[in-house]
């Protein structure tokens, strides 16, 4: 008998062909094993979010960027995951595959395309963290306790979730996984992500200064000032020559990495 948790994957979508490629041709999903549900025209990852929680009635909701590829098996091994988390710690928050705690240490990984090598720092478990990486986020179905709908926009919304976790005593987590982030480089952070940086700098002002996986969210937020200027934004985003790039097939990245 299956006894594995139920599992609805989300993902906000605005490029069908990145979807294809990467999200909606991991084997689990293509195959239909584990429900994929896809919306378009979001306004916020929060709305989406919200909307998957309330219409999901058991289990988990996964959360996914449409530039994750999720290797053969994995749902397998996350209910593993999850399993041993719910017995370490049964309130958890959230939990995903790559975040910081609050002196700013990486736990765990992701193959990140745009730097052509698996990012962060390996785990053997549940990792506590202060924030958590968007693209892979892992909720229980029904908890809306957790989102706050006037977060604008598509950025900072993992470090969001984790906080107002932490308001109700709760712990979020990284946890050990193997996903293939198909991400183009980051090559600015103004508009969508600037007005999610002073959103949360006001909202969280008594906690500042706060971690992320970017910038730090601090009362003055020089060191956004300082990565917008340019120079050190182009030094640490820019593609390197390491012969992967957008047209590079996931499934080709997830063997090489031996994730399937």
């Amino acid at each position: 008998m299956n006894t594995a948790p139920p599992f609805v994957v989300v993902a906000p979508v605005n490029d069908d062909e990145t979807l294809a490629r990467c999200l909606a041709a991991s084997p689990d999903l293509s195959s239909e094993r584990i429900p994929l549900r896809v919306i378009r025209g979001a306004h916020s990852a929060n709305g989406v979010i919200a909307d998957a929680l309330w219409a999901a009635t058991d289990g988990f909701v996964v959360y996914a960027h449409q530039d994750v590829y999720l290797p053969r098996g994995f749902f397998s091994t996350l209910a593993e995951r999850l399993a041993t988390l719910d017995r370490l710690d049964p309130a958890w928050a959230v939990a995903g595959a790559i975040g910081r705690d609050a002196a700013r240490v990486t736990h765990g990984t992701v193959w990140s395309t745009d730097r052509g090598r698996v990012v962060g720092e390996r785990i053997t478990g549940p990792a506590p963290v202060e924030c958590l990486d968007e693209c892979l986020l892992i909720l229980r179905a029904g908890d809306l306790s957790l989102v706050d709908l006037d977060v604008p926009g598509f950025h900072l919304y993992g470090v969001d979730l984790v906080q107002m976790g932490r308001l109700q005593g709760r712990r979020s987590y990284a946890l050990p996984l193997q996903i293939v982030h198909h991400a183009k480089p980051i090559t600015s952070l103004g508009g969508g992500y600037a007005r999610a940086h002073r959103y949360m700098r006001l909202k969280w002002r008594a906690r500042l200064p706060m971690t992320t996986l970017i910038t730090p969210l601090e009362r003055v937020p020089w060191k956004l000032w300082k990565m917008r200027a340019g120079a050190r934004l182009r030094t640490r985003f820019s593609s390197a020559r390491h012969g992967y790039g957008q047209e590079t097939d996931p499934r080709r990245i997830a063997r090489e990495l031996r994730y399937e």
